[in-house]
Parts: C-alpha cells; structure tokens; sequence
C-alpha cells in the first residue's frame, strides 16, 4: 500500500478521533442541560422531545464515526465504508432536519430551536473547517481515491493485497 494512502486513512482516522471525543463532551454537556435545567416553554412544545432525539441520533454518529476512526487506524478498508455511509447519512440527516422545520402545529418550530444545541455532538463533523459538509464530503472523497490506489495494479498486472 502507497505511503501516502495510509496516511489518508490514519489522518482522517484522527480526526475522526478528535471530532468524536469533543462531540461525545459537547453531547454530553449540552444534553445535561437541554433535558434536565431548560424550563418548558408554550412557543415551543415539543423541544424536549426533539432535543432527546436529536441527542440519540448525535450519539449514534459519534459511534459510527469513531468505530470507522478505529478502522481507519488500522488501515482497513471497511474504515473507508463506513466513514462514507456515515457522512452520508449526516448529510441526508442535515437536509432532513432542514426540512422538518417547515411543519406546523408547534413541530417545525420546537425542530428549529432544538437544532443549534441538540447537534453539538455532530459539529465537528459538519462545520469542522468552516464550510457545511465539507469534512464529511473532502474527507470520503480522498478516502475513496486512497482505497482505490490501495488495489492499483503493479507491474506484471498482479494486484496489491490491501487489508
């Protein structure tokens, strides 16, 4: 395997470690305060609820991307995978979440307010150098070319064993 493509995997392995580790302290700090000191407001119902849903599907990309951090360090390839599906994911996430604040009856509204602090466990992953989505996007780009590299054909048309 090229030098320079584990060093994509071990690079994106490690920030996928560091973006984890504060989401998980952000998630946690601000689920501490989301659903046990915020007091109940009428303008917006259901932000509780929402906040409580947004904070479990928050942990469950902290999980995602830190069990592809962990593959990634070990170069393997199911680190690209899974890194891919989970940016993916976050990705369709946003744009769901961006939706669902166009309903009515109270929902849209409790979506909205809930959205800043119910995904501190996730901003790193999406505004991590500035732009929306440009980590999770960059970042399983140059991990697909590294793995397409990774089974380049060397001389005498044999194939290189990548883990």
């Amino acid at each position: 395997m090229p030098t320079w493509s584990r060093a994509i995997l071990r690079t994106v392995g490690v920030l996928n470690t560091v973006f984890a580790i504060a989401g998980a302290f952000w998630l946690v700090s601000s689920a501490r305060w989301g659903l046990l000191r915020l007091e109940p407001r009428p303008d917006i119902p259901y932000f509780k609820t929402v906040f409580a849903v947004m904070t479990a599907i928050n942990a469950v990309f902290i999980v995602l991307f830190a069990v592809a951090a962990v593959q990634l360090l070990r170069l393997r390839r199911s680190g690209v995978t899974l890194h891919a599906v989970s940016s993916a994911l976050l990705i369709a996430y946003g744009l769901v979440n961006g939706k669902l604040w166009l309903a009515g009856h109270g929902i849209g509204i409790s979506i909205a307010a809930a959205t800043g602090v119910g995904n501190m466990g996730i901003a790193l992953f999406v505004f991590g150098f500035y732009f929306h989505n440009l980590y999770p996007i960059a970042s399983s780009l140059a991990l697909f070319f590294a793995r397409w590299k990774m089974t380049a054909t060397i001389e005498g048309g044999s194939t290189i064993a990548a883990v």
